[in-house]
C-alpha cells in the first residue's frame, strides 16, 4: 500500500539549500547549522518535492540494492532525528 506524501514542513527559522550533494540547514535564530549526507539529502529533497516515503524507499532500494522496507525505516529514523533537532514541525 502506497503511503501519501509527507508534508515536509520546516519552521520559519530554518532555511536550507543543497551544496555539493549535501543539504545544509541553518537555524537563523541560533546560527546553528546541520548538514545531511548525500543519501539523506536525496531523501530530504524528494520529500520536499512531495514524493511519498514508499516511492522514495522503492527508488533508493533499487538504486542501492537494499530492501525498500529498510530504506523506509531509515527515512522514518531520519525524519524523527530532524524533528528532534527542531528542523521539522
Amino acid at each position: 500500500m502506497e503511503t501519501s506524501p509527507i508534508d515536509l514542513q520546516t519552521p520559519s527559522n530554518i532555511v536550507w539549500n543543497v551544496v555539493d550533494d549535501e543539504a545544509l540547514l541553518l537555524d537563523i535564530e541560533t546560527g546553528e547549522y546541520f548538514s545531511l549526507n548525500p543519501v539523506a539529502t536525496e531523501i530530504w529533497t524528494r520529500l520536499s518535492e512531495g514524493q511519498s516515503r514508499d516511492t522514495i524507499a522503492s527508488m533508493l532500494g533499487e538504486k542501492y540494492e537494499v530492501e525498500p522496507e529498510v530504506i523506509a525505516s531509515d527515512i522514518d529514523e531520519l525524519l524523527n532525528d530532524l524533528s528532534q533537532a527542531g528542523l521539522l514541525q
